[in-house]
This record gives structure tokens, sequence and C-alpha cells, in this order.
């Protein structure tokens, strides 16, 4: 930025280039966000998402704190330089919620913790404010396109509007709300996530006084946004590359990369530190972010599973087609949601023969093959499985390419319908945790047997009635793999 004169007016042009309005005369600088960057809430990056949504009833809540130096500097054109923000430290405090499988609503509050800088008042202006509340953001996530649904990548829109509340004299909030819309894609790559995403900001002219211009009218003032990342996959320490940029009179660029650590069970700390480069205000000349995230999601329910929506799950509704293309996994026979019949009723109504477990045939090796163990009438994974780290692993190394299958059971607490439903439920949900490891979902096959496969069939106790209630994970290949058969490591 350049400071052309030492009059107000011209000042302030400078700072703020064309997206200035002028009022009356005043002794302080405007009130308008300082702030560039808007993090991202929910799946993805920290500062892109991914396209994909939160599961319906799933919650990450964010704590990050940034570091910017020099993020608002004015420069006469020669050697003189007024840093009115040297350095600055801002907190954010963010959630997102998934209330439907295609809507998921964020919510996020800056706070400006401490800022210092030369004072103004050599160019006649008063002082900053070292603290206040920023600019909230409310936003919006509408689901147009889904992997889990078959489709070639995540997409999303973004529509979100930030309120008129925050400190306009520590810089940390506009006049009026601005608005912002975007869409969001994202795709795996092997072992990476990428992601991009484009939208444009509006947001309020900003009123700046001075006794050599006269009044403008107010208005709205726009800018494209752009963003890109790329981030490791995987359940250890995940690295994360970002960038934001935006389209404007006044072009800026932040490149950030950084880690992410899992601390404990749905919960991570993540690192990130990037130069950056530009004349818009609020574009400093490097930033430094670290926080934590909790993120807590149910597996995906049922009602929105069927043929023709998720093939994996091979829950047919109606008269099955088998799928030619599923060749280690054999089709489930024909079930009507609400009728209670057993399997080998179904088979001899359907003239097919009952569903069995799977079992290694000429062509095919199973390299791995373990069980996870649920509670009544639950399908919640319990924590941290290392047998499905394992499994994850066993199938990476595979010379050829593998499958990893998953078998649900249930014990004979409930009806013969509910237990299909919970035995594919316990399958599902060790199918989203392997694809959160990075496995890709067509490599994943699921099944579900209702209470019909128990291991004991007349349980005398809950631990027995337990080893009924189960995941059977196998990862199969070709046989002529030269990997043998392992047992998981207790």
């Amino acid at each position: 930025m350049s400071l052309h004169s030492s009059p107000r007016g011209a000042m302030a042009a400078a700072l703020l280039g064309c997206s200035v309005a002028w009022a009356q005369s005043n002794d302080q600088l405007p009130g308008f966000e300082l702030e560039r960057l808007e993090t991202n809430t929910g799946r993805g990056t920290l500062l892109v998402g991914n396209g994909e949504l939160m599961a319906p009833g799933g919650l990450s809540v964010n704590l990050l704190g940034h570091y910017q130096r020099a993020p608002l500097t004015l420069s006469d054109g020669g050697d003189q330089r007024l840093q009115i923000v040297r350095n600055r430290a801002t907190s954010v405090f963010a959630a997102s919620y998934g209330v439907l499988s295609w809507l998921e609503l964020s919510a996020q509050v800056p706070f400006v913790v401490w800022q210092e800088g030369e004072p103004p008042t050599s160019v006649g202006l008063a002082p900053l404010s070292g603290q206040g509340v920023g600019t909230p953001l409310l936003q919006a996530r509408l689901g147009l396109l889904s992997r889990r649904q078959r489709k070639p990548v995540d997409l999303s829109a973004d529509l979100g509007v930030g309120l008129p509340l925050g400190n306009g004299l520590a810089l940390a909030g506009d006049d009026g709300p601005r608005f912002h819309a975007r869409v969001t894609m994202g795709t795996s790559l092997s072992i990476f996530q990428s992601s991009l995403e484009a939208g444009i900001l509006f947001r309020p002219r900003i009123q700046i006084a001075t006794s050599a211009l006269e009044p403008a009218s107010s208005g709205a003032s726009s800018e494209v946004r752009i963003g890109a990342a790329l981030a490791t996959t995987g359940r250890g320490l995940r690295g994360e590359l970002g960038l934001r940029a935006i389209i404007a009179s006044q072009p800026a660029m932040e490149v950030l990369g950084g880690v992410r650590l899992p601390l404990l069970q749905g919960l991570d700390a993540f690192a990130m530190a990037g130069p950056g480069v530009g004349t818009a205000p609020g574009t400093p000349l490097f930033r430094v972010l670290a926080g934590v995230t909790f993120r807590s999601e149910p597996p995906p329910k049922l009602s929105y599973l069927d043929e023709h929506a998720d093939r994996e799950l091979q829950l047919t509704l109606a008269t099955p087609t088998p799928d030619q293309r599923e060749e280690l996994v054999r089709p489930t026979p024909n079930w009507e949601i609400g009728v209670e019949r057993s399997p080998t009723q179904a088979a001899v109504a359907d003239n097919t023969p009952p569903q069995r477990p799977y079992q290694p045939g000429p062509q095919e090796r199973l390299v791995l093959r373990g069980e996870v163990h649920f509670t009544q009438g639950n399908a919640e994974l319990p924590g941290v499985v290392p047998l499905l780290d394992q499994a994850t692993l066993r199938l990476a190394e595979q010379a050829r390419v593998g499958t990893i299958l998953i078998e649900g059971h249930a014990d004979k607490e409930g009806g013969d319908a509910s237990n299909m439903i919970v035995s594919l439920r316990r399958a599902q949900a060790v199918r989203r945790y392997l694809i959160d490891q990075g496995v890709p979902a067509a490599r994943i096959r699921i099944r579900g047997f209702g209470a019909d496969w128990p291991v004991s069939a007349t349980p005398a106790t809950e631990q027995e009635r337990q080893l009924n209630r189960r995941a059977e994970i196998l990862v199969i290949t070709d046989a002529e793999d030269p990997l043998t058969t392992q047992a998981p490591i207790p």
C-alpha cells in the first residue's frame, strides 16, 4: 500500500483503494474487518473444505489461535512506513453440525486478543483498540454430489453471512453485513485428499472521514476468492498444504503448510504457518495458526442407503438384481424390511440358497481375518480399533489389488428384520472407519447376516452374547499374491 501524501483523505484512499466510500470528517480509522482468512469447519483441511458434508447428527468443534505479523502497513511510496498493526493475535471458536444428508450448518466467532503497532496520530487518526469481538459468521453448506453415492467427486455449495457485530475500533467489524457464496469440490488421489474452492465475497464499502474530498455514495464492494488444498489421509500424523488467494483491485495470497496429529478418539491437534503476499489490507508478512479440533459422527443412517444410492451395502428391498462386478461377494437374498421371516424362509421363497459367510475360493487368498464386537443394540465402534488399523496396512501392502469384506452379525435379542438392520449398520460403521483411514470405498464390500450365524448358538452369559454381536473383517487378495495369511496382532 502507498501513502501518497500526508492528508488523511489521501492516506485513507491508499489504505483501502477502490473499496472506499467517503463520509464527513472524523478523527479515527474507519471501522472495517481487517481479517482476510476464513477457516474451514467440518470435513476437509483447515483452510479449504473437501465438498463432503458431515453425517446427520455429526458435530465438529474447532478452537484455534492466529498470530499475524504486520497485517496493516502504510507507505508513502518512499522510505517512510507506518505499521499501524505490527503484531496481531486472534482466536476463533467455530462449530459445524450435520442437520440432513444434504445440509450442514456452521458458525464462527473470532476475537482480537491483542494487537499493537505505531499510533496513527502522526497522520491525524486516533489509536486503535487492542481487543475486540470480530465478525461472527453463519453458514449453510449444501451437498450437491457425493462419492458415497458413487459420484466421481464430492461437491458442495456454501452460503454465508457475516453479522455487523464486530468491534470496528479494533479493525474487527464492518459497518454492515457481508455475504459470501462459494463452491467446493474434493476427491481422493491415492493417499492424498485434494480440494478446490471458488467464490465471491460482498462486503460494505467503508466510510472514511476526510475534509479533502466530497462524500460518495455508499454501496457494496466484491472480491473473488479461490482456494486449494492437498492433505494426506490416514489415522496417524497427517500433513496439510493450503492456498488462499483474493482477486480484486488489491490482490493477495497466503500459502500455509502444517501437520495434524490425533490425540484421542475424535480429537486432533494442528499447527500451520506460512507467508502472505499482496497489497490488500489484512495480508500479513506471515501467519501462524495452532489449535485443536473435536469431531464426532454417527455412522450414516440406513434410511438413505438402498440398492440405488449405495450398492456396496447390497441391501435389496425388492427383487434382487445380481451385480456381476462384485466377484468376491455373494449376493444378498431378498429381504423385505418390516416382515418377520428368516433368511432360510426367504431363500425357500426365492429359490436361492441361504446366505453363508465368506469362504476363500481357489483363486482367492485370505490375508487377514478378525472381529470387532459391539454392545447390545449398538452400532458404534468402541473408540480406536487396532484391528482396523492393521487391516488398512495389510491392504496397502498387497502387490495385487485387494478387497476388504465386512460381515455384520447380531444376537437373537430382536426380530429377524431388526437384527438384519443392526448387522448392516455395524458393517457400515466399520466401513466408515476404514474410509476415514484412507481406504478407497470401491475396495470395501459389506454384508449383513442378522442373527443367523452366531458364534455361540445357545449363549448363557453376556460375554457369549457379545461374541455374536460382531463385525468380521477379512482382507482378500488373489491367490497368486506371495503374502501369506496372518491373524490380527492382539
